[in-house]
């Protein structure tokens, strides 16, 4: 059998405040003026100083490994923050792994995230004279384990009959919308909907950058929740359904500006958590996992 290794793959973020310019510096491509690099350290300053993602990750890899058996070595591999996807595949190198699999974190495909890594570690793996076989494992959506996780946390946490489920997700430039990523996160929604038998629902778009130049996809969550104040619904009920792991968009973007749109519209607003460590999401990515290697075999 083939030495492996498993990498999970995923956006990264700053461990604490310090890092967050060399974060920011990394996503975008350029050094930020300084009145935006200090609003984005205040919003991580809002969110307890740190993104928790990268511990997060970490804590994936531990159970998945050990969910696993213990049969081979998972680690984070990040795009945008240590270890990068270049140092952990450089980390596959040294133990003289012969097979990699990169396990993309986000189970919906878009060019913007998926297509990125993919093309990161691909144009690395180019340059070394390394040359394992490499499996990419994403676009993961209809998995029924991960379906299954969300309906019973949903159930669990906000199974409320008179509330408004607002289901969020990243948006997009509408020059992407023909991407699978919209059309995925929109089943997701129609299924969920469905197996949780909801009357009152509705997708709304987050985390519109606010010096975007082009049109984004909407409608907005604010659309969204001004549609539901007109509507006289008084609970609101928000699932991330576009994120698995807490972070920026989570904690801030809805947990701070989303919650305090809804209550000047009069609205009472709670989220469901992201996956996170839930113990069903780990089976979901042991179960991805052990499919994808029954099929390398």
């Amino acid at each position: 059998m083939k030495k492996t290794a498993v990498l999970l793959v995923n956006f990264g973020g700053p461990r604490s405040i310090g890092e967050v310019p060399q974060f920011m510096r990394s996503l975008t491509g350029r050094q930020l003026p300084p009145a935006v690099e200090q609003q984005a350290i205040e919003r991580y300053r809002l969110i307890g100083g740190r993104s928790p993602l990268p511990a997060m990750a970490e804590e994936h890899a531990r159970l998945l490994a050990a969910a696993m058996g213990g049969q081979f070595p998972v680690r984070p591999a990040f795009k945008y923050s240590h270890p990068s996807i270049e140092e952990s595949i450089d980390a596959c190198r040294g133990e003289e792994v012969e097979r990699i699999l990169l396990l993309i974190m986000t189970p919906f495909y878009t060019s913007r995230t998926v297509g990125n890594y993919v093309q990161t570690a691909e144009g690395y793996l180019r340059s070394l004279s390394y040359h394992p076989d490499v499996l990419f494992i994403h676009s993961w959506y209809k998995e029924p384990l991960f379906i299954e996780c969300w309906t019973r946390k949903i159930k669990e946490e906000a199974s409320f009959p008179d509330a408004f489920y607002l289901f969020s997700a990243h948006s997009l430039p509408k020059a992407l919308a023909d991407e699978p990523y919209k059309a995925q996160i929109e089943e997701t929604v129609e299924t969920l909907a469905r197996e949780l038998h909801l009357s009152h629902y509705s997708l709304g778009w987050q985390s519109v950058p606010v010096n975007a130049t082009e049109p984004w996809l909407g409608p907005t969550v604010e659309t969204v929740l001004d549609e539901v104040a007109v509507r006289q619904f008084r609970n609101v009920v928000q699932v991330p359904i576009g994120f698995v792991t807490d972070h920026m968009e989570t904690l801030y973007d809805i947990d701070i500006v989303h919650k305090t749109y809804a209550a000047a519209k009069g609205l009472s607003h709670r989220r469901v958590a992201c996956l996170n460590t839930d113990p069903l999401f780990i089976e979901t990515l042991k179960r991805i996992l052990s499919r994808a290697l029954q099929e390398a075999t």
